[in-house]
């Protein structure tokens, strides 16, 4: 089963291969296959589905979720990636979607949302971890899960656990 000590080898493995390319891959779009790439070799016995369609309750086209690992009882995983030159995207707000996403879905085992940093100072969990905090999944019939939300530097790794369900918590939409 893929989990989060799995997650953040995977992330460190990645890390580590961008770091072989001469004009290394600076986004999540290029690091995604070779993301793949590694999971499938370090896990050959687990079957692995990429750009995997996920359908909604009264959604007219399927959500993609980037990675489900395993049979019946499987693990779904949303990669993003903080780029060396780019702005802050491992905030909480900009993967609202995907926290959404992930906790939509039933029937799984484990939602891991895997955070790459390749900046090169790390942010500290007291800093990322509040920026979760005040996101909830909002109203609706279907029930929400938690997600595991897993941080990788190449200086530091965390994880913690989003809950869908917050009291008293200010609901942030998205544009």
């Amino acid at each position: 089963m893929f989990g989060t000590s799995q997650a953040k080898s995977a992330a460190l493995a990645l890390i580590k291969l961008r770091d072989d390319y001469h004009n290394p891959p600076k986004a999540e779009r290029g690091l995604d296959p070779i993301f793949y790439g590694y999971v499938t070799a370090a896990h050959p016995k687990t079957k692995i589905t990429r750009q995997h369609h996920v359908k909604f309750y009264k959604s007219n086209k399927p959500s993609r979720i980037d990675f489900r690992f395993g049979g019946t009882n499987p693990t779904l995983l949303e990669l993003a990636v903080r780029p060396t030159n780019g702005q802050q995207q491992l905030c909480g707000p900009q993967n609202r979607s995907e926290l959404i996403k992930l906790s939509k879905t039933s029937r799984v085992k484990r939602r891991i949302l895997l955070l790459v940093d390749l900046k090169e100072k790390p942010i500290e969990k007291s800093s990322l971890k509040p920026t979760y905090d005040p996101l909830h999944a909002g109203p609706g019939k279907r029930e929400r899960h938690s997600v595991t939300v897993v941080y990788v530097h190449r200086e530091l790794t965390y994880s913690f656990n989003w809950k869908p369900y917050k009291k008293g918590a200010a609901r942030i939409r998205s544009k």
